[in-house]
């Protein structure tokens, strides 16, 4: 997996990191103009969840970065976390969005049956449900990037994150040091609230309009 850094001209703060969801890619941030007016850095690729340990201290060494900050959707956050576990000494902040705290296995099964008898109609109706509640945006999505996502990233890669997410245990503690704030839709549908993740002295903001694409409604 590799990076690559947006840089904002009026902007010296630390860069931000988005790590995207399952079956989502850094597109999403041009075609909804996120996070205006923050240095990024952005993955160049769909996440493949074994990599990105090891790839973004190297992107960090290389960039002069001894700090990022980290804005993880969905997948996206449990990834993030991870990473702030392993190298707690890199993160400035990590950013928790619309994180289901556990998959259930029968769930994860079910996906990959859906993908492995129709990926393509599968994945449709996957995004169909991230964008429920943003019709406008949803439109976008299709117009612009739907057609393209249905034909990545495959299934190895698509079952390499399931196999992650399945695997995937809460832990018990947020790195000392490591600001962490936690971001939910309460109509999230894929994550849905009543999962959501929970951390000891982390509060919680909980959108009352919002869905799975609680990245739309937030200024982040």
């Amino acid at each position: 997996m590799t990076f690559f850094l947006v840089p904002h001209a009026k902007s010296s703060e630390t860069p931000f990191l988005f790590l995207p969801g399952w079956g989502f890619d850094y597109r999403l941030v041009n075609l909804f103009h996120l996070f205006p007016q923050k240095n990024l850095i952005l993955p160049n690729t769909f996440l493949a969840p074994a990599w990105l340990n090891d790839d973004l201290p190297a992107f960090m060494d290389k960039k002069g970065f001894e700090k990022i900050n980290i804005i993880g959707w969905s997948m996206g956050a449990h990834l993030g976390l991870d990473f702030c576990l392993a190298y707690p000494e890199r993160v400035n902040s990590l950013q928790v969005v619309a994180m289901r705290g556990k998959w259930p296995k029968d769930e994860i099964a079910d996906i990959r049956d859906g993908v492995e008898d129709d990926l393509q109609g599968y994945m449709a109706g996957f995004y169909r449900k991230c964008f429920f509640g943003y019709k406008k945006y949803y439109k976008e999505f299709i117009l612009c990037l739907q057609d393209d996502y249905l034909s990545r990233p495959g299934k190895d890669l698509l079952f390499s994150g399931l196999d992650y997410l399945e695997g995937w245990n809460m832990p018990a503690y947020v790195p000392e040091g490591v600001s962490v704030s936690v971001i939910h839709g309460r109509k999230d549908v894929v994550a849905p609230v009543e999962e959501m993740a929970h951390f000891p002295g982390v509060s919680c903001d909980v959108l009352p309009h919002s869905g799975h694409l609680v990245l739309l409604d937030k200024a982040f």
